[in-house]
């Protein structure tokens, strides 16, 4: 396996990624993934598959897998009756088992996914070509009526599912969180550090369960409303986003309200970090006032997202 950056420059020494998946009841999926990473003309260095407590044959494939791909080391956490949101219970696990120091980017993708066999060297490319990305991914697309559709993000946002993180990013934003708003939490750290965050939409990876798949909407939008108390939206913008979602769904603009009002009501915890918190506001003015807060916290390649509903 050859990496893209090392044609142009022999000299250069190609990055190590560590990859981690965490799963659990994946058995439909997990085969056709590892297929999809094995297949990378850019290969991760190491990739850990989290079993959370699976109950059918996941483990069984990621081992019988893992004897020709050797890469691949699977750890098994015991049953339990909950996972943590986008299993980041098991990511910890994860991290125990790797040297961090001995790579260059970590990889967190879920275990739906497939992806085309230039993605990790496509991605490489963007990391070289902007030294302060520190989070990055392509966009999520799932297959409608025999047509690709994309899952559709702010171009500053990455999608929980197949994150990217330089490696100084990642240690100085602390790793990651285990609670609801996870994967919008580590963005706003990332900027506030003065690191960029950015998808790429025309690197595209197909989500074979879309997100939310499988949960009730109701739930999701009571997450959603929960989510953004805990990564401290601004209450103005909070009430935009539940005006523009109750044209579409009244009950579900209902229930993501309530969430986030239910969290005010109960003071429930949340991260306590001035910095992270006038980030986070800072970007929610700067969209809703339509343009960029001239020498803000926002990082340089912050732009108006294509659906304003979205984080």
């Amino acid at each position: 396996m050859v990496d893209v950056m090392d044609k142009r420059n022999p000299s250069f020494a190609i990055p190590r990624i560590a990859l981690v998946t965490p799963l659990r009841d994946e058995e439909g999926f997990i085969e056709d993934m590892i297929a999809s990473i094995a297949a990378q003309d850019t290969r991760p260095a190491k990739w850990i598959i989290v079993d959370d407590g699976s109950t059918d044959r996941t483990p069984d494939i990621v081992r019988e897998q893992s004897r020709s791909l050797r890469f691949i080391e699977l750890l098994q956490l015991p049953p339990r009756s909950e996972r943590r949101p986008g299993g980041e219970g098991a990511i910890a696990a994860a991290l125990q088992a790797l040297d961090l120091g001995q790579f260059d980017y970590l990889a967190r993708f879920d275990a739906d996914l497939l992806f085309e066999k230039d993605y990790l060297s496509l991605m490489l490319a963007e990391f070289a070509r902007d030294p302060r990305l520190g989070i990055a991914g392509g966009s999520l697309y799932i297959l409608r009526k025999g047509s690709l559709v994309p899952e559709r993000a702010p171009e500053y946002h990455v999608r929980g599912a197949l994150k990217m993180y330089r490696r100084e990013c990642f240690e100085q934003i602390g790793g990651l969180g285990t609670e609801i708003g996870w994967d919008t939490i580590d963005e706003v750290c990332a900027w506030s550090k003065g690191w960029r965050t950015r998808s790429f939409a025309d690197i595209r990876v197909i989500h074979r369960r879309p997100t939310g798949g499988g949960m009730l909407a109701t739930k999701i939008y009571r997450e959603r409303g929960r989510a953004e108390y805990l990564t401290w939206s601004h209450p103005i913008f909070v009430l935009l986003k539940t005006a523009k979602l109750a044209l579409r769904r009244p009950i579900n603009a209902a229930h993501f309200l309530s969430a986030f009002a239910g969290c005010y009501r109960v003071h429930e915890a949340r991260l306590q970090d001035p910095k992270f918190k006038e980030t986070r506001r800072t970007q929610q003015k700067s969209r809703i006032f339509g343009k960029i807060i001239p020498g803000g916290l926002q990082p340089a390649n912050y732009c108006a997202p294509s659906d304003p509903n979205e984080h």
